[in-house]
């Protein structure tokens, strides 16, 4: 009987977990129901009640329930990846916790799987969120689709991959990377379902703007070199314009129609220079930190504990970190 992995990572989300068990694992029942499933939870370091109820969740079915506790918040990419290289499915979906993204397109997107496309990924044409939210994810994916022109407009966070892509996922060893960008770096066919992002019901978003600037950083260097040819062209740009220039001030100075010049315009192309010049280095250091981060090969997630089959706590995970062929486990 083939299998779906739902993975699911959690980050203060109390109070919605439970609900989200059972909206999807009564959909994939009545749609699906040549389908057998599994839920794999990622506690990604939560501070509130959300492991408490993930421990309820495994009450509830604790058959198709694996809950993984990280020691540590690592972040979102670190628990979709630790429950994607847990996932023992035909098919894997990956899923938001605080029920915005529609579960009820799941079915849609398992066909779209069988039908031969071995991604299908559910995209966002419109969100509810305020203005100021709603304008700076449209530059950012604005600017994300110079590089990578067959990135959804809207963006996605709600995914599924059939096992083909799901194996050659799990061979990016990068530590400083996206889903997003990987999934389209695959090269398999992919399919496209939009849908209307829905207001968030439980708890609030814990991506702040610090965290959202971090990210869209993140997406925006992880697969691309614009930056850098920006950077580039910009130095290019203000360095023939400031040749022309001196040019003109050679001919004044030998035509004697030099005028008197005050501190203003002195200081300004000094400020302005001195801008790019700091805009282009501070490019420059974020590809070198990320280059760094990479050489140290540290592991991007350390488990705590893994909670599984029988109600107890599996004791045997070994936390060290191993190497397999282009791929990583903790």
């Amino acid at each position: 009987m083939p299998c779906i992995s739902v993975v699911i990572p959690v980050f203060r989300n109390q109070g919605s977990l439970i609900p989200s068990y059972k909206q999807i694992s009564a959909i994939i029942k009545k749609d699906l129901p040549e389908y057998d499933f599994e839920f794999i939870f990622t506690d990604d370091g939560s501070d509130d009640n959300s492991f408490n109820e993930l421990m309820q969740v495994r009450e509830l079915d604790p058959k198709h329930v694996r809950v993984i506790k990280f020691s540590r918040n690592f972040g979102q990419f670190a628990a979709i990846n630790a429950g994607m290289h847990r996932a023992t499915g035909d098919i894997a979906v990956c899923i938001s916790a605080d029920l915005q993204d529609p579960a009820e397109m799941i079915p849609q997107m398992v066909r779209k799987i069988e039908e031969g496309h071995d991604l299908s990924i559910a995209h966002r044409v419109a969100r509810n969120d305020d203005f100021l939210k709603t304008i700076t994810a449209k530059m950012h994916f604005r600017l994300m689709r110079i590089s990578n022109p067959n990135f959804p407009k809207g963006g996605f966070d709600f995914w599924m991959v059939s096992r083909k892509a799901l194996n050659a996922y799990k061979q990016l060893t990068d530590t400083v990377r996206t889903n997003q960008v990987d999934l389209l770096s695959l090269g398999f066919k992919v399919a496209f379902l939009p849908y209307e992002r829905r207001v968030r019901m439980h708890g609030k978003s814990q991506y702040n703007f610090s965290r959202k600037v971090k990210a869209s950083i993140n997406q925006l260097l992880s697969t691309s070199y614009w930056p850098l040819r920006m950077a580039s062209t910009i130095g290019f740009i203000t360095t023939m314009v400031g040749f022309l220039y001196a040019l003109k001030i050679i001919h004044g100075y030998f035509f004697r129609s030099v005028p008197f010049l005050g501190w203003a315009p002195i200081m300004v192309v000094q400020l302005i220079l001195g801008g790019i010049i700091i805009l282009m280095l501070g490019i420059i250091g974020e590809y070198l930190w990320r280059i760094y981060h990479e050489t140290k090969r540290r592991p991007i997630y350390f488990i705590d504990e893994i909670y599984e089959g029988e109600l107890q706590k599996d004791e045997s995970i070994d936390l060290d970190v191993t190497y397999e062929k282009g791929s990583r486990t903790t």
